[in-house]
């Protein structure tokens, strides 16, 4: 067996107190590709938290059986920071409360260094770029609580083939983000989480935790040097979407997907899902047209024509309740695949989302990722 556990060190933010990292490893025998997981880098985010449990179940089984290839490495939970970010009960963890900002933006881009070793030796190997993005990241600053969390999670995932973020939404299907290179890795993993949505971008704006991992490589990119790590964000659904009977369905996709790549010998078992892969900028980023109670005319995952109505905005300072609302329609025609859990909205709120074929435009000056 292969399977060890490893709890790293981290700084805490008062006295008394004690952070730490759980770090899952699956070292296996056969060579193959490593694969970096995490969950709730966002610390409010919490079914990615319940699926790595299946997930490390599964592994450990399949472990005994000696059916993993390649190295498989997974941090259970990612934030130990934001999970401790409890206001009158409530986890507030999309935010660092140190003023550092967003958990999941700001994340270092690497591309200078890969351009670097490039620069001093066209004919560089993969593994000499991973060594000069493991050096790099060696020497990142450490002296806050969140620098050196960021830096910890960076030197255990830099040098993966593959890196899987889970996040998830407010009220949404299950989707995902990822770089328009990787098209067909998308779609596969896609397939094997059933996921009805791919958003492919170029670079989403904000820095996430993985364009950390893709921007060095697509830096360097040409026929003779591939982009070498393949990097995904995946949405499993929203907030209450926690519970065993949805844990156990997206581990098994995730196994679906490591067997479809190899790192696990054995036959994945999918069902066929229709997937709609579009550019992220297609995507309409629903606002709300008004102050008061949001009242969705559509469900998740209905398909919607441009301009028709999905939503009413009821105003409470209305003399006449049943005129006091104002209407709000689809800039596209596409599939509605998240809404806002929260019900009372100001005008300008972001309440949901639609995946279109057609790229829009950008109304805020802001990516669609950018807070």
């Amino acid at each position: 067996m292969s399977h060890t556990v490893e709890q790293i060190a981290l700084k805490s933010s008062s006295p008394g107190t004690q952070r730490f990292l759980k770090v899952h490893r699956f070292n296996a025998a056969k060579p193959g590709p490593k694969v970096y997981m995490q969950a709730a880098l966002h610390a409010d985010e919490w079914p990615g938290l319940l699926t790595l449990q299946h997930l490390i179940t599964e592994l450990m089984d399949l472990d005994k059986r000696d059916l993993l290839r390649g190295e498989i490495v997974i941090v259970p939970y990612a934030n130990p920071i934001g999970m401790d970010q409890r206001l009158n009960g409530v986890v507030l963890g999309r935010h660092s409360f140190s003023a550092e900002g967003n958990f999941n933006r700001h994340w270092p881009d690497f591309s200078a260094v890969t351009k670097a070793v490039r620069d001093q030796d066209p004919q560089s190997s993969v593994e000499q770029y991973r060594q000069a993005l493991r050096k790099a990241v060696a020497q990142l600053p450490t002296q806050t609580p969140l620098a050196e969390l960021k830096a910890t999670l960076l030197e255990l995932s830099i040098d993966a083939d593959i890196v899987l973020d889970l996040h998830c939404d407010s009220q949404a299907l299950v989707h995902i983000y990822a770089n328009y290179r990787q098209r067909q890795d998308s779609q596969l993993l896609a397939q094997c989480m059933r996921s009805p949505i791919v958003l492919l971008e170029d670079e989403p704006g904000g820095s996430p935790f993985d364009a950390a991992h893709i921007l060095p490589w697509i830096a360097i990119e040409s026929e003779s040097c591939p982009v070498s790590c393949f990097t995904a964000t995946i949405e499993l659904r929203g907030f209450a979407d926690v519970d065993d009977q949805l844990a156990k369905v997206d581990a098994q996709g995730l196994v679906n997907f490591l067997s479809a790549k190899d790192v696990i010998q054995a036959a994945p078992s999918m069902i066929e899902t229709r997937v709609l892969t579009t550019d992220l900028e297609a995507v309409d980023s629903v606002r709300a047209t008004a102050t008061g109670i949001v009242c969705w005319t559509k469900e998740l995952g209905e398909w919607v024509e441009k301009g028709e109505l999905i939503a009413e905005v009821v105003d409470l300072l209305a003399d006449s309740p049943a005129a006091g609302r104002t209407a709000i329609y689809s800039r596209t025609r596409g599939m509605l695949f998240t809404t806002n859990i929260g019900k009372l909205v100001c005008e300008g709120d972001n309440i949901g989302k639609i995946a279109g074929t057609e790229v829009l435009v950008n109304e805020t000056g802001e990516g669609l990722l950018s807070l």
